[in-house]
Formats: structure tokens, C-alpha cells, sequence
């Protein structure tokens, strides 16, 4: 493990020294965000930008290698001003000492579905988008990425680090059902395409891009993706805090929508049986049923009281958690 370290790491000096870039090209990323009707949170960053061959599937490890480890070096635009637009309304921004930027305010009556947001700076552009959840909607559902719905053997660490940085897009593979259970889950509401679905990722926003091409390949119901904000000066979210990390993200999301019950997907591979458990401990209304996929190697701990193995929810014609 120590040896693989070492290779990555002076691959990515090399990588740093030879990856071209753009002369004076700003690119804006505007992380989806959400609202509750009253109040909106969006966040995005600022960086130099950077060619990159566009994936395919039959790129091979090198290529992948090459692009993916791109994604973790940026020349950052510190203490850059831009402006943030949505259905004619602007709000002025400054990014801070490592290009990001958020905005968490009230906002003008909107109506309630997707609609797109736009960040500018120095005559460049960044594309988003903004769910504001229906009232109508109460049943919502917040589920971790890997080996929940995107198998990557996070136990098996030569294997996580060859799915991460070896694979594509086009390459990874996901979960079998996981993209029509959420669709399920989305249709239990009377608006079903702007219904409250988070997926909840511990990846850095490096690779927010891959998660969510990933997500649309394949046919994974519109949602909030919320990845880690990893920053150099300590700040941002906790790196190794699991439990800390998706704690704090979860609350936010139920602080937010209160009127709104989750169920909650992950798997036993790190800690989401454990999160999840105190989450309905704290919140116990809030909590319409937690689903968890066995992936950890036997002898497997029993699941905490009242969570439901995803292979039997996938294999149920009728949920009761789905019940108006």
C-alpha cells in the first residue's frame, strides 16, 4: 500500500508540471443546491481551467489515471469577484483563498421544480441548477455513493483506489436496481421530478463532475449532489470523519425541510448503519426507514433494530415506507 502511495504521488508531481492549461481561462463549477421555498444554499468554486479529453468507454487505465488525478490541481481564483443570477435576481460574490464561494440567503418566490442558476466572473460563465421542493412533497431520501449505488470496494483499498483513479464514468459499475428503487421513491410524491433526493457522497468536489456524469449515464432520478469541500488550510469538511461528515449534512438537510420524512440508503462497509441509527435516535419522526447494503465480509454484525436489507427491499413488489 505504502509503494502504490509513492507511485501516485510522484505521478501527480509529474502530472502538476505537465498538465496544460488555458491562458487566462477562468472555470466556474456551481455545485447543485436547494431551496425550501424561503431560503436557497448554493455553492461553487472558481479555478484556472484545464483541457481534458472527454470520457469514453473505451479509454484505458493510463488515460483515466491521467484525467482523474487532474482534478486535484487547480490554480485557484482567491478573492475573485462574481455574480451569481437566478430568474433575474443577482447576488455579487467573492471567492475566498481557495476559489470557493457560497451563497445562503432568502430569495424572491419561486416556483417550486429545477431551475437553472449561472455564476460569472472576468466574461466567464459556470451552469447550475437549484431545487426548490414542492410543499407537497413529504417523502425525500438521502443515500451514500460508494457500494450503495456505485460499487467501489471501499474494504478492499487496492481495489477502491483502481476504481477511483483507474475507471471512468463510462467504466464504473453500479448497483443493479438502485436507479429504479430511487425512481420509486421519487414517484411516492405528487411532483415526482423535484422530489427531495440527496446523494450523499465522502469523495472530495474533485471529482463532483465524475460522480454526477456517472449518476445521468445511468438514469439515476435528478438530485442534490453533496460531496466533501477538502481545503488545504484544515478547514472545509472533516477528511477521515465519516461520522461527523455526513452527521452534519444530514441535519442540515432536515433543518432546512422540515416538513419533509427521508429514508436513508448506505451500506455496512464504513459507518451508515451507525450515522444512520443516531440520525433516527435524534430525529425519530423524521426518519421513514433506513435501507443498508451488506458489503462488508462475513461473519457481518446484525444491523441495528428497524434497518432493512436493501437486497429484500429490492426484491419487494410494495414498500410500506412509500405509504402516503
Amino acid at each position: 500500500m505504502k509503494g502504490l502511495g509513492r507511485w501516485l504521488a510522484g505521478l501527480t508531481l509529474l502530472l502538476a508540471a505537465l498538465q496544460p492549461a488555458q491562458a487566462e481561462a477562468d472555470r466556474i463549477s456551481l455545485y447543485p443546491g436547494y431551496s425550501n421555498g424561503q431560503r436557497l444554499l448554493v455553492e461553487g468554486r472558481i479555478v484556472e481551467a484545464r483541457s481534458a479529453a472527454p470520457v469514453r468507454e473505451a479509454d484505458g487505465r493510463l488515460t483515466n489515471l491521467w484525467r482523474n488525478l487532474g482534478h486535484f490541481f487547480n490554480d485557484e481564483r482567491q478573492g475573485q469577484p462574481l455574480q451569481l443570477h437566478l430568474q433575474g435576481q443577482v447576488w455579487p460574490l467573492v471567492s475566498d483563498a481557495e476559489g470557493y464561494f457560497s451563497l445562503d440567503t432568502p430569495h424572491p418566490p419561486l416556483a417550486p421544480g429545477w431551475h437553472q442558476i449561472m455564476a460569472e466572473s472576468r466574461g466567464h460563465q459556470g451552469q447550475g441548477r437549484l431545487l426548490v421542493v414542492p410543499r407537497e412533497n413529504r417523502l425525500g431520501l438521502i443515500s451514500d455513493l460508494d457500494d450503495t449505488l456505485l460499487i467501489s470496494e471501499v474494504t478492499r483499498k487496492h481495489r477502491l483506489l483502481g476504481n477511483t483513479f483507474l475507471k471512468n464514468p463510462a467504466q464504473r459499475q453500479v448497483v443493479p436496481g438502485t436507479a429504479a428503487l430511487l425512481a420509486r421513491v421519487a414517484a411516492a410524491n405528487p411532483r415526482p421530478e423535484a422530489a427531495p433526493l440527496f446523494y450523499l457522497s465522502a469523495s472530495p468536489r474533485q471529482l463532483q463532475d465524475g460522480i454526477a456524469d456517472f449518476l445521468e449515464r445511468n438514469a439515476f432520478p435528478a438530485g442534490v449532489l453533496l460531496t466533501k469541500q477538502i481545503r488545504e488550510d484544515g478547514g472545509g469538511d472533516p477528511l477521515l470523519d465519516q461520522f461527523t461528515y455526513k452527521t452534519r449534512k444530514i441535519e442540515g438537510i432536515l433543518a432546512r425541510l422540515p416538513g419533509v420524512r427521508f429514508l436513508l440508503l448506505g451500506d455496512d462497509g464504513e459507518k451508515d448503519p451507525e450515522i444512520y441509527a443516531w440520525i433516527q435516535k435524534l430525529y425519530p419522526e423524521r426518519v421513514a426507514g433506513i435501507w443498508i447494503r451488506r458489503v462488508s465480509p462475513p461473519p457481518r454484525q446484525p444491523l441495528p433494530p428497524g434497518q432493512r436489507d436493501l437486497a429484500e427491499v429490492l426484491a419487494a413488489t410494495s414498500l410500506p415506507e412509500l405509504a402516503p
